[in-house]
């Protein structure tokens, strides 16, 4: 089991982590690595008076969860609203969702091809599928924890806005006065806000 403070509690600056194993030879190998990685004095000192107060602990894991179910809530809905299939999150920071049937074409080129266009059109970046060994061109990872939740909003609407216009104009019809809305950011003008609801009815019981 790998465990570390940059999930749970956002501080991956502090380069703390943990390995549960009862693999002997894979704890003899780490041994050798032990003398690069290990975690100062002082940071030792901090994550565990941290980890001691159980009551802030357990307040800020409760608000955390919440917000990343928000947050999760927000970045799926607008996916079932493009319909966009994805792999539905049982935990974790990430949604992994099926853009093949808006590719320009159905290869690994394609997805690289998509992922461009994105970044350069929309200003949202994902991580495709080729990069995470997948076989399957158009699959790619979207970190919605990564930005506040008016942040994925304006980029799941952005996101949603070029696939729209994917679907309508086609590639070979694509061009600059098609996407000026985006690129130009008037799309938030009209930006549908997914409804407010209370977090805390968010928390898993």
């Amino acid at each position: 089991m790998l465990w570390g403070l940059s999930k749970d509690f956002g501080a991956s600056g502090f380069r703390v982590g943990v390995l549960y194993t009862q693999n002997e030879n894979l704890l003899a190998a780490l041994a050798n690595l032990n003398i690069f990685s290990g975690v100062s004095h002082p940071m030792q000192m901090i994550t565990a008076e941290l980890l001691k107060d159980d009551d802030f602990v357990d307040s800020f894991l409760l608000d955390a969860r919440a917000q990343l179910n928000w947050s999760y809530t927000i970045c799926t809905r607008k996916l079932e609203e493009m319909v966009i299939p994805y792999v539905p999150a049982e935990a974790g920071l990430f949604v992994y969702a099926d853009f093949s049937s808006v590719l320009p074409e159905q290869t690994f080129d394609g997805e690289a091809r998509f992922a461009s266009f994105m970044q350069d059109v929309a200003r949202v970046v994902m991580t495709p599928g080729q990069s995470q060994r997948d076989r399957k061109p158009g699959m790619f990872r979207i970190c919605y924890t990564w930005v506040s939740p008016g942040v994925l909003e304006i980029a799941m609407e952005r996101l949603s806005c070029v696939v729209a216009k994917i679907r309508r104009y086609h590639w070979d019809n694509l061009d600059s006065i098609i996407l000026d809305d985006v690129a130009k950011g008037r799309i938030l003008l009209g930006i549908r806000r997914t409804p407010s609801i209370n977090l805390a009815e968010l928390v898993n019981p």
